[in-house]
């Protein structure tokens, strides 16, 4: 659970619901109570109380065995966030011509905490070793898509990221002091990012940065590809100039709607 929990106006039950829900983010199947009191750190107790809870209110719901699955609730607490975002249905015709030429998985991404999450994934085949979704999450730090989000960030944004790195993920801190921050450097200057295997040994990593919406949120479009498909010199000559046009036109779209 991250907030500041001495502030008076902070609903620390609330915040545990969340975490239990957050659980969820990093599992393939259906959890217990006790599996859920191991991920966020509560006690046996408190996890029942809360699961009851947000099973009636149909965010949870219980499998065969007794143990607990996301309900629906979370699909329609979610699509107002995805409706509103018009670039998802804009953009399709032009992520499915560069997920053809590149075999991979084509998504537009949005900072999520230390993490990105999807809000659009598009595909051609099913012929990959990654296969994402919308809501799918994954870390900034080692990421081509994290690299291009985060060089949308101000100069103190990007530094209240850092601090947070350091403070919830520490082990992250050194690859972020080395490799992510001149990555979103070099980012800037060229537009567009790349990450060779950082994330998974078998996937490359190509993206370009969007833009901001007018509340402050930032979007990225990136390609999952099968390091087999390309060379990582293909990779930066090629891939990288693709996908920063893809990017433009993207945009282009948006302003002019």
């Amino acid at each position: 659970m991250t907030g500041d929990q001495s502030d008076p106006s902070f609903a620390t039950t609330l915040a545990h619901g969340l975490d239990v829900l957050a659980a969820f983010r990093n599992s393939n199947g259906s959890l217990s109570n006790a599996d859920l009191a191991l991920h966020t750190g509560l006690s046996r107790p408190t996890v029942s109380r809360l699961t009851y809870t947000l099973a009636q209110l149909g965010y949870l719901k219980r499998d065969a065995k007794g143990r607990f699955e996301l309900g629906l609730g979370i699909l329609a607490a979610a699509y107002p966030v995805l409706s509103a975002l018009k670039v998802r249905q804009m953009a399709r015709p032009l992520m499915r011509d560069f997920a053809a030429y590149a075999g991979g998985t084509v998504s537009i991404a949005m900072p999520f905490g230390l993490d990105f999450i999807y809000v659009e994934t598009l595909r051609t085949t099913d012929a990959v070793p990654h296969v994402p979704d919308v809501g799918f999450t994954g870390t900034l730090a080692t990421t081509a898509v994290g690299r291009t989000l985060l060089s949308l960030f101000t100069k103190d944004e990007l530094q209240r990221y850092v601090q947070a790195v350091k403070s919830e993920r520490p082990d992250e801190l050194k690859y972020v002091q080395k490799r992510t921050l001149p990555d979103i450097e070099l980012c800037r200057e060229r537009g567009f990012a790349v990450s060779l295997g950082e994330w998974r040994r078998e996937i490359f990593g190509v993206a370009a940065p969007l833009y901001r919406t007018p509340a402050g949120d930032c979007l990225s479009v990136n390609c999952g590809i099968p390091s087999f498909r390309f060379s990582a010199e293909q990779i930066e000559r090629e891939c990288g100039p693709r996908i920063l046009g893809l990017a433009r036109s993207i945009r282009s779209l948006v302003d002019n709607t």
